[in-house]
């Protein structure tokens, strides 16, 4: 009997601390704050090695002042030029999005934008895809 109470009390002190460990994920209703001209930018047919990029421009569109906090990509291929900091209500942000152009085949990859607003966390999703394409070797 004392070794089931035992039991019974280590599975709940396990789960109230794994429980409490969890942090809350940010929700993903950004575009009721901020307006994207290219949110799925598709670069098409592209030249496998070669880097490739684009632009986008994001408006605050809320009447408050949003801040950019970080810009998190699903890997190490993708690099945003960006700067952080706090965009008042109509003002502009521009990113670039950057690919090293090291994948063959169809690519899909994404951008989670981190903002706060009043201390309020939310996100934006960005996402491209495209076809990397190898040139054969023209080897006589």
């Amino acid at each position: 009997m004392n070794k089931i109470n035992l039991l019974i009390l280590l599975f709940l002190c396990i789960g109230r601390i794994s429980a409490q460990s969890n942090k809350a994920t940010p929700p993903i209703d950004g575009y009721k704050y901020i307006q994207i001209d290219d949110a799925n930018h598709n670069f098409g047919r592209f030249t496998y090695g070669k880097a490739i990029g684009y632009s986008v421009k994001m408006k605050n569109i809320s009447q408050d002042t949003l801040q950019l906090n970080n810009v998190i990509v699903s890997c190490g291929c993708t690099t945003p030029e960006y700067t952080p900091g706090n965009y008042a209500p109509d003002s502009v942000i521009n990113m670039h999005i950057g690919f090293n152009g090291y994948t063959e085949g169809k690519l899909n990859k994404t951008m989670s934008v981190l903002f706060e607003d009043k201390g309020k966390p939310f996100v934006v999703i960005l996402r491209f895809t495209g076809e990397g394409i190898k040139k054969e070797s023209s080897t006589k």
